[in-house]
């Protein structure tokens, strides 16, 4: 189990005993555990922890959106800034990849996992039912959010050693995980033409759909891949051609 699990499930003990739903004070005690000061402005933090879906039923005017927008700024002016000051040697390309993988939906939606936020944020669990993996969006932007209420409350200086504690010193942003970009790259490498994505099959019902996609190489099928949507299933497909193609090096 990792550090981060076992902190979760002490967390989960102390706080959730019951079955009933924590309040939205108890949600923002439980964030304010990882944050490296005390909140002082309560209402920005239920913002920053309310999604769209959560209005109605929990009688709050503000969604979250407005800190996302943001957050995501302040966000990427941290990690840009970090990057800058740590590798002198990259230019601006590589610099550029490696802030795009610190700030994706997936690094934030692993930081997001290792808060255990999706016991902290308010969201209306039928908004899920046409998309199930759209719990990991929604926890993407509440991260972003999460930041933007940190700027505001507890200064770009607290924030900064938040996004380190639980974003930067944990996300491996070393490896490249667009792998549609890297085949793009050894394709033209390689004098040929662009991969080309095609739709083999679809299964399973409306909200539960499975893709399954073939690419391409000057016409040839390289490689099939499959996910919750076209896109997953893409990246799948590029990442099996890329392993053949160093297999065969």
């Amino acid at each position: 189990m990792s550090f981060f699990s076992l902190l979760r499930k002490l967390f989960n003990l102390f706080n959730f005993g019951s079955k009933t739903q924590p309040t939205i004070e108890e949600r923002v005690l439980l964030l304010e555990k990882f944050l490296p000061a005390k909140i002082t402005n309560t209402q920005l933090f239920i913002e920053a922890i309310t999604h769209q879906s959560a209005l109605n039923n929990h009688k709050l005017k503000v969604s979250n959106q407005r800190l996302e927008f943001l957050g995501d700024a302040v966000l990427g002016m941290i990690v840009a800034s970090y990057l800058y000051e740590e590798y002198p040697e990259f230019n601006e390309g590589e610099l550029t990849k490696m802030r795009v993988r610190l700030v994706d939906k997936n690094a934030l939606s692993e930081m997001a996992s290792n808060l255990g936020l999706e016991k902290i944020v308010l969201f209306e669990k039928k908004f899920l039912q046409s998309n199930p993996s759209g719990i990991n969006s929604i926890l993407a932007d509440a991260i972003e959010a999460i930041i933007g209420a940190c700027y505001l409350d507890l200064g770009l200086g607290k924030t900064i050693e938040f996004v380190h504690n639980w974003l930067i010193d944990v996300i491996d942003y070393s490896k490249d995980s667009n792998f549609k970009g890297q085949l793009l790259e050894l394709a033209h490498k390689m004098g040929k033409t662009n991969p080309v994505y095609e739709i083999v099959n679809v299964d399973g019902p409306e909200h539960q759909k499975i893709f399954t996609v073939a690419v391409l190489l000057d016409g040839e099928k390289l490689a099939i891949g499959r996910g919750k949507n076209k896109k997953s299933a893409e990246q799948e497909a590029a990442q099996r051609a890329l392993e053949i193609f160093s297999q065969n090096l």
